[in-house]
């Protein structure tokens, strides 16, 4: 990050607009009140409104660029993101697209996300915790562990009415499942989905596992009947 050439590219009116932004939040409510939180969120804010830092930095592009640890970054971004929330269903969809892009079965027992977002593993966890069901970030900050056996509650209590129906019927048509439950069909399905794609030494994933398990949940999401017939029957081949 060069600040000094970056600010040389702004021309008068953006400089004076920035510093203009800095000096009248800094004097509000009254001289030197603002707390210092506040303080480096304004400067952040500040930094991307000039282009020294691109407007959806990672947290390895804070780390390097700001030259603070991983769990500065993690807090900072968490408390930029919290302010700037859109929606529940934008969190929504974002844990969607994390669980069917960024996730493997580590053995037939645990699903395991990558959530580099501090704001929506929060959410995520937050989904979690009203499913009843306990995670596991022991191992990584960026990295949510929770049972197979869990995932299937998370997933009935991320679908409406309508889709929890239809995904009932395409897993019953599949041939080989039979609870009642929809957290149960769903327990059953993803523990054999699990066991088909761990190889065969313990928590060794086989090629193209993290890609196209995704494949097998975007049905799932979107409550499509004919589409989970269509890939879970590839699980239980007649």
């Amino acid at each position: 990050m060069d600040i000094a050439r970056t600010l040389d590219a702004l021309d008068g009116p953006q400089a004076k607009a920035l510093l203009d932004q800095f000096l009248t939040a800094y004097c509000a409510p009254a001289f030197g009140t603002l707390p210092k939180r506040e303080v480096d969120l304004l400067v952040y804010g500040m930094l991307q409104d000039c282009g020294a830092l691109g407007a959806a930095p990672s947290l390895y592009d804070l780390m390097t660029d700001l030259r603070i640890s991983r769990t500065r970054a993690r807090a900072l971004l968490f408390d930029l993101q919290i302010r700037q929330v859109e929606s529940h269903a934008r969190l929504q969809e974002q844990v969607k697209t994390v669980m069917l892009n960024d996730s493997y079965f580590r053995d037939h027992n645990w699903f395991v996300l990558e959530v580099e977002n501090p704001l929506v593993q929060a959410h995520l966890r937050e989904i979690c915790r009203r499913a009843h069901v306990v995670t596991d970030a022991s191992f990584s900050a960026s990295i949510v562990r929770l049972p197979v056996s869990g995932l299937a509650h998370v997933l009935a209590a991320m679908l409406s009415e309508d889709q929890q129906d239809a995904v009932k019927r395409g897993l019953y048509r599949t041939g080989k499942l039979r609870d009642k439950s929809l957290p149960g069909l769903l327990r059953s399905a993803l523990g054999d989905l699990a066991r088909k794609f761990v190889g065969k030494a313990a928590g060794e994933l086989t090629d193209g596992a993290v890609g196209v398990i995704g494949d097998f949940l975007q049905p799932l999401f979107d409550g499509d009947e004919e589409a989970v017939v269509d890939l879970w029957s590839q699980i239980y081949p007649a």
